[in-house]
């Protein structure tokens, strides 16, 4: 049994957790503030639901079930927690990659599989001064009438995050096309696929705070649909598409 605290979007989150690999993967988020926002802790049942979700998951996809390592399955159970959590203190959970250019960041998201690890990649190879808040599951956060990328240790196979809050700039779903181009998309249309990206509560509560917050986001940031292959030009479409139009 292990007990620790992280700090994520600003909030002190206490751990206590039945293996070290939470542990070790958090221990560039570790926090020692008096005060918590809240504590997790994870039990059996709780890895339990996530190797049975993997499975479940791996059957409607037709791909091979594979029984995960135990820890690993409770570093996924811990985040669900938080996750489930966030709402409260006007964050949630989106999945995507969020790249920052100086102080603003850009998040591109698209369902697994439609290049966003590929796409990232090409940003920091041919955009200067690029570098990468989280490649995977970053925080969003709601502060001030700003929206805030915010890093998280949860950052998919490649493990590129980093421990900071950055303002966000906007938001680009991606799309494969034989040519790069890219289109501002206004929040009506941007709305549905926010919240299939976003991370989604069973409890009725946390989810109207959750649509809360996505609609607010309308206010704050700008939308985009980008049309790409996986050529280096990619990457320079899309920043100069969003650098300026916003």
């Amino acid at each position: 049994m292990r007990e620790f605290q992280i700090s994520l979007a600003g909030q002190a989150i206490g751990i206590r957790s039945l293996y070290d690999e939470i542990f070790h993967l958090c221990r560039d988020y570790l926090s020692d503030r008096a005060e918590l926002s809240f504590r997790v802790e994870t039990r059996p049942e709780d890895i339990r639901f996530e190797q049975e979700k993997s499975l479940r998951e791996a059957a409607l996809e037709g791909k091979p079930a594979f029984l995960y390592p135990e820890p690993y399955l409770e570093t996924l159970a811990v985040y669900r927690k938080i996750a489930a959590r966030m709402p409260e203190y006007n964050a949630w959970l989106m999945h995507g990659s969020a790249v920052a250019v100086g102080v603003e960041a850009f998040l591109f998201t698209a369902p697994s599989g439609t290049g966003k690890t590929t796409h990232t990649r090409l940003w920091l190879e041919q955009v200067p001064g690029a570098y990468v808040v989280n490649g995977d599951k970053p925080l969003l956060r709601l502060r001030d009438g700003i929206c805030e990328v915010c890093g998280t240790p949860w950052s998919g196979k490649e493990s590129l995050n980093r421990n900071g809050i950055v303002p966000l700039r906007a938001i680009c779903f991606l799309n494969r096309g034989v040519e790069n181009r890219i289109k501002e998309i206004s929040f009506r249309e941007a709305a549905p696929l926010l919240l299939q990206q976003s991370y989604r509560s069973r409890d009725s509560l946390t989810m109207q705070k959750t649509m809360s917050l996505i609609r607010a986001l309308g206010d704050c940031t700008h939308f985009y649909r980008l049309f790409c292959n996986m050529k280096p030009e990619a990457a320079l479409v899309s920043w100069n598409g969003m650098r300026n139009n916003t």
